[in-house]
């Protein structure tokens, strides 16, 4: 049996908007904490502890479908280019649940 690894259940309000308390469980919830984190510095796909998330723009796709404002920056290199992505939204980060655990594949 792998490993299993903790991710994060992350309750928050966007101030300002009527709307109540929403959710961010898993990796979105991870990528999430991680965006509040770096501020305008904002992400990429290598800064996760554990190595890349390499599904990161699927996880910000579920982000924005949550109406949250993230920006992505195209940061070229000698493959190609790569995406840096910066919240732009406002919230507050009413809870943090760490305990949510997931088997490995």
């Amino acid at each position: 049996m792998m490993r299993k690894r903790r991710y994060p259940r992350v309750l928050f309000r966007r101030p300002g908007r009527n709307g109540g308390m929403q959710q961010a469980n898993g990796r979105e919830g991870e990528t999430l904490l991680l965006l509040v984190a770096r501020g305008a510095k904002g992400i990429t796909a290598l800064d996760f502890t554990g190595g890349p998330a390499y599904r990161l723009s699927a996880y910000i796709k579920n982000l924005r479908d949550m109406d949250l404002d993230i920006e992505t920056v195209r940061e070229p290199h000698d493959c190609g280019w790569h995406g840096r992505y910066i919240l732009h939204s406002w919230l507050d980060v009413e809870s943090i649940d760490r305990g949510v655990e997931n088997v490995s594949p």
